[in-house]
């Protein structure tokens, strides 16, 4: 525990974030399908995503769908937008007042495009929707602070540019988000 505490802390550190709201997961995957299968959504809740988001998120989305009778509202989007706000615009046009999640790629791994992650968060919070960020391409390739983006939840593979081995990310959850999110695992009644 103290060895993987020191970790934490180094990579909070890196990270832009505060410890307590980083945990060390086994990748991407795993930090968003998390968020995804924990969140508390209902028959005729929304999640945002884009169809060029990763597809194992979009799997986990479509089973959480069948599961509960959620809704996966999916948009596209344009390999060269015009500006920023084009892309702001069309995740906000996607947003209804049923809407839980929204999802985005902080760099899309089959284009490499970066998205204007802190513009769309703060357009979704504006509206009540929390943000997931996917950061597999983006951490510790790109010059940023999580805290800057503004998101509420942010996972990512250490793997691909901390020269990290193969089973090793991290999940962020911004401080008062944990209580909306249902654990992997029960904790103990005691």
């Amino acid at each position: 525990y103290e060895n993987k505490n020191r970790i934490a802390s180094k990579l909070a550190e890196l990270a832009g974030c505060a410890k307590e709201e980083l945990i060390i997961t086994r990748n991407t995957t795993e930090s968003l399908d998390l968020i995804i299968s924990g969140m508390n959504l209902k028959a005729g809740d929304e999640a945002v995503m884009a169809e060029q988001d990763y597809g194992a998120m979009l799997d986990m989305f479509a089973q959480v769908s069948k599961r509960y009778g959620s809704y996966n509202k999916i948009i596209s989007l344009p390999n060269h937008p015009k500006s920023d706000e084009e892309i702001v615009e069309l995740y906000a046009n996607a947003i209804t007042p049923n809407t839980k999640l929204l999802m985005i790629c902080h760099m899309i791994n089959i284009t490499g495009q970066i998205l204007p992650v802190k513009k769309i968060c703060e357009m979704a919070h504006a509206k009540g929707v929390p943000v997931m960020v996917d950061g597999a391409h983006a951490f510790a390739h790109l010059d940023f602070k999580i805290n800057d983006l503004d998101c509420d939840y942010y996972g990512c593979s250490l793997h691909k540019w901390l020269s990290v081995p193969l089973g090793a990310g991290f999940l962020y959850v911004k401080k008062g988000n944990v209580s909306k999110v249902w654990p992997l695992f029960a904790e103990s009644a005691k």
